[in-house]
């Protein structure tokens, strides 16, 4: 009995060059990659890092994500996407990105803040990624598993924030699933246990990923919404927007200092 995998990313790309007709070309991305879910960071990205819509894997196989957006700011080649939430969605958009060129994966997106002195729209750097989820443990994570991010990412991500404002948290990021089965008392633990931030996985998967690949992988995100405060939608907000572009203008920065020194 063979343990060899029955698909893998290079596949998907070779056949789609079989069936476009197109070259390898069509299908490259950038060596930074940005991962993102909001429409708001996407339009600032748009004209900030001259990016272009092209149509990427999304015709060849089910599980690609939409168009790819591809741009250069400062001199510097970037590739933008709005892949499906959730981990195992991600962990297919991300092994293609890779397979197709990405040196450099950055989630930028939103999260729970839940230490007790994080406000709304405030900004999360994460330095470790934490808890169960179902799909990093096929990249060989362990549920228990502590996986530490890029310590250069996280101070470059840092320092960029602090020299824009004083909203800003570093720390431990937990992941769980279930977005309707979370409790007060498992907030109010890993309040007690220093973790900042809560998320559904897709930074375990994409911290796993990278490492089993050997890419760089950072994330920034933005508190949107408190669980212990109740529920509300700060994307009808003004102050959304700003945050969301400025969030853009901290990841377009580090990207820059990354390139500058390498």
């Amino acid at each position: 009995m063979s343990n060899k995998y029955c698909l893998n990313s290079e596949e998907i790309v070779k056949k789609a060059i079989k069936v476009s007709n197109k070259t390898r070309s069509a299908f490259k991305i950038n060596d930074y990659a940005i991962l993102l879910f909001s429409k708001s960071l996407l339009d600032y990205l748009i004209k900030e890092a001259n990016l272009e819509s092209k149509e990427w894997l999304t015709p060849y196989h089910p599980y690609a994500s939409n168009q790819i957006f591809n741009g250069n700011f400062d001199g510097i080649s970037i590739s933008a996407i709005m892949p499906p939430m959730g981990a195992s969605p991600i962990a297919s958009v991300a092994e293609d990105l890779i397979t197709c060129g990405a040196k450099v994966l950055l989630l930028v997106c939103g999260a729970w803040g839940i230490a007790k002195n994080i406000k709304l729209l405030d900004f999360l750097i994460p330095t470790h990624a934490i808890g169960p989820d179902g799909t990093s443990i096929y990249y060989g994570r362990k549920p228990e598993d502590i996986t530490s991010m890029d310590k250069d990412l996280v101070n470059i991500f840092s320092e960029e924030v602090k020299k824009r404002t004083m909203g800003h948290h570093i720390g431990k990021n937990y992941s769980i699933e279930a977005f309707y089965k979370i409790n007060v008392e498992q907030v109010e633990n890993l309040q007690n246990n220093g973790f900042i931030s809560l998320e559904n996985g897709e930074l375990n998967t994409l911290a796993a990923i990278s490492n089993v690949k050997k890419v760089k992988f950072g994330a920034i995100f933005y508190s949107y919404y408190n669980p212990l405060e109740g529920w509300i939608v700060p994307w009808f907000q003004d102050e959304y927007k700003k945050c969301v572009e400025l969030e853009g203008e901290i990841t377009l920065a580090t990207i820059k200092r990354i390139a500058n020194e390498n």
